[in-house]
């Protein structure tokens, strides 16, 4: 059996692309693709229990306060050039940013739009948009691929929180030789390590051990 269909047979494909897996000790990271876990309340967002909506408990997933987001090691997985593409939602973009200061990252741009196709309360605004914003360290990783990729797409939002496996296509697109992680992620797909508290992860980003792979 090759090692292409070796990967096929143990790593689900999330889509029509096969990458090559990223492997070794202390592997460095030219892309890293993040959604935060992050946990709501109304007037303290970052700090809160509760749904900003509802007021109860958020069930559909297990946030984690923004305090010890910043405490995990992503800087020492980035590569010296890097790029973070990190979900926030409207409320979050300042504390986003912040975050994403914190890892070691400056903000560049906007790099997705998605529009949910549903509608939900906002303080000001009606909502149903959340981004996907792009940090920068040291430059652009190269070599680069497609450089045509747009911003905005819709699509109807399913499970809580799940994000359009587009966009992750769209990113191998712009980026298809480098070596890529996902963050805080719910599924594990070819050519991605991963951590998060739902699967089986490739890093530990409290002491950034590589899980002797």
């Amino acid at each position: 059996m090759s090692t292409e269909d070796k990967l096929k047979d143990k790593t689900p494909t999330c889509g029509n692309t096969l990458l090559p897996a990223v492997v070794g000790s202390k592997t460095k990271y030219q892309i890293i693709y993040a959604d935060p876990a992050w946990l709501y309340q109304c007037g303290k967002n970052h700090l809160g229990k509760k749904s900003m909506i509802n007021g109860k408990t958020d069930i559909h997933y297990n946030g984690m306060p923004i305090k010890e987001m910043q405490k995990l090691n992503v800087n020492d997985i980035a590569d010296e050039n890097c790029l973070l593409f990190m979900w926030v939602t409207s409320p979050f973009l300042k504390i986003g940013i912040d975050l994403m200061n914190k890892w070691g990252f400056e903000f560049s741009t906007i790099g997705f739009v998605w529009n949910k196709e549903k509608t939900n309360p906002g303080s000001y605004t009606l909502s149903e948009c959340e981004v996907c914003i792009i940090g920068k360290k040291g430059k652009i990783p190269t070599p680069r691929g497609a450089r045509n990729i747009k911003q905005f797409l819709s699509e109807k939002r399913t499970r809580h929180s799940e994000k359009p496996n587009e966009v992750r296509l769209r990113i191998e697109k712009m980026f298809p030789t480098q070596n890529k992680i996902e963050l805080f992620a719910r599924e594990k797909c070819v050519g991605w390590h991963i951590w998060g508290n739902e699967l089986e992860n490739d890093v530990n980003l409290e002491t950034y051990a590589n899980n002797g792979r």
